[in-house]
């Protein structure tokens, strides 16, 4: 082939890839919001006035990766890999730094949440363990998995989902109980489609009071997921209320809400260098 058909065909194949990559699907901003224009108060990010997180299923999305999962058999970490569309593990200079790291794990089983950032390994692989097993432990069975990333070359935030199952250990995992739990405030009722700011007060089941530093350079993140059988996530970060530093710390989470149903938010925060998950229940009606 000629110089200048060659020239020619990589001009055209890489125009081609880029006019691919920019018109995968969108999650309407840099991390499951509509809009990104972060307020940074003392050294925290919070979301700007018109930010809304989106429940979305990665599935229904129709991003062109494979996401593979799979725990260790003791239950102490696993493996994942992220393939693209000719089944070649995305390698690890492709995962921009969104929100202090490259890529989120979501397992997700019943009433139990984690949130792990996993370690790229040369082949493409990503490594990661779990808490204490006697801490945060999942039960044999199914375990829903997402994870988000933005991609570098199409600057999008790509959701991809996995079902997987943990292996049984006898004698089972149990979860210790939270040293902080969370409440509503002035709850109201939540209708399917409506933008709403779900506030949360958090306390102490132990002496003293929370006291919030900053997780993944927010002071608290929300994930919400459906109890009845939908399949998807929304990852919330809080808006500024003011009252984060009070001795019952307050988070409010903007949010439009998924269709109707019964939902599990997962309040994450980390209180003085302990990371901890409180898990409030939420019901959507349908909007008329």
């Amino acid at each position: 082939m000629k110089p200048l058909s060659q020239a020619i065909g990589l001009t055209v194949g890489a125009a081609l890839l880029y006019a691919g990559l920019r018109n995968m699907p969108d999650t309407h901003c840099s991390f499951l919001h509509a809009s990104h224009e972060p307020v940074i108060i003392e050294g925290a990010a919070f979301c700007g006035e018109d930010e809304e997180a989106n429940f979305y299923d990665p599935a229904a999305l129709g991003f062109p990766f494979k996401f593979e999962v799979r725990l260790a058999d003791n239950q102490l970490g696993g493996e994942l890999r992220i393939l693209d569309e000719a089944k070649r593990p995305v390698p690890p200079h492709l995962f921009a730094i969104s929100h202090t790291q490259p890529l989120h794990l979501h397992l997700r089983q019943g009433d139990r949440y984690l949130h792990l950032h996993p370690t790229a390994q040369a082949d493409g692989t990503w490594t990661f363990l779990l808490p204490e097993r006697d801490a945060e432990g999942f039960l044999s069975g199914p375990i829903s998995a997402y994870a988000d990333f933005v991609h570098v070359r199409s600057l999008r935030t790509i959701l991809v989902s996995d079902q997987i199952t943990a292996p049984l250990i006898t004698p089972p995992p149990a979860l210790k109980p939270p040293s902080v739990v969370a409440s509503w405030v002035d709850p109201q009722p939540l209708l399917a489609g409506q933008s709403v700011m779900l506030r949360v007060r958090l306390s102490r089941t132990t002496s003293g009071h929370p006291v919030l530093r900053p997780l993944m350079g927010a002071l608290g993140h929300a994930v919400l997921f459906s109890t009845d059988g939908k399949p998807g996530y929304a990852h919330i970060h809080p808006s500024f209320t003011g009252r984060e530093r009070t001795p019952e710390p307050e988070l409010a989470f903007r949010l439009r809400l998924p269709a109707a149903g019964a939902y599990d938010l997962f309040v994450h925060i980390d209180d003085e260098g302990q990371e901890v998950y409180a898990r409030l229940p939420l019901v959507v009606l349908p909007s008329e």
